[in-house]
């Protein structure tokens, strides 16, 4: 829809008179500073926000891809086994935090096959005990 006003055609809400169009693309916009900075940070917090979003759609994925494919566990590297070896540490209490961790972290398919690769059981405490000690200053 376009109408007249004032000698000036408007289209759509828009000027469109070629000697208004030439003066305002030659003028330099001003900008309001606190409009400028509020943009950047609207814009850095979107940022954040699609990492956030990126970080757990990958988590998604592994959790899928876990539970997907049980029939892929290697040899050694089934919950049950990674749990009874685990349960086998007398320092490993069922009713603990570090238990509760150890659980959690262990049910991820990648991680029982690392667990696994390990030769020994006191190896395997040592490596978990730095993965627990991360995730309670996260």
């Amino acid at each position: 829809m376009s109408q007249i006003v004032g000698g000036v055609k408007i289209v759509g809400g828009v000027n469109i008179s070629s000697s208004n169009n030439i003066k305002s693309n030659s003028k330099k916009k001003e900008r309001d500073p606190s409009e400028v900075r509020g943009r950047k940070k609207k814009t850095s917090g979107i940022g954040v926000q699609l990492l956030l979003r990126w970080d757990q759609l990958l988590e998604s994925m592994s959790i899928k891809s876990d539970s997907t494919s049980l029939n892929m566990d290697r040899q050694g590297c089934s919950i049950p086994k990674v749990m009874a070896e685990l349960h086998s540490i007398p320092r490993v209490l069922i009713n603990d935090d570090f238990h509760d961790f150890a659980t959690d972290y262990l049910s991820l398919r990648r991680k029982r096959e690392m667990w696994s690769s390990m030769d020994d059981v006191e190896q395997k405490f040592k490596w978990l005990q730095p993965m627990y000690a991360r995730s309670k200053r996260a």
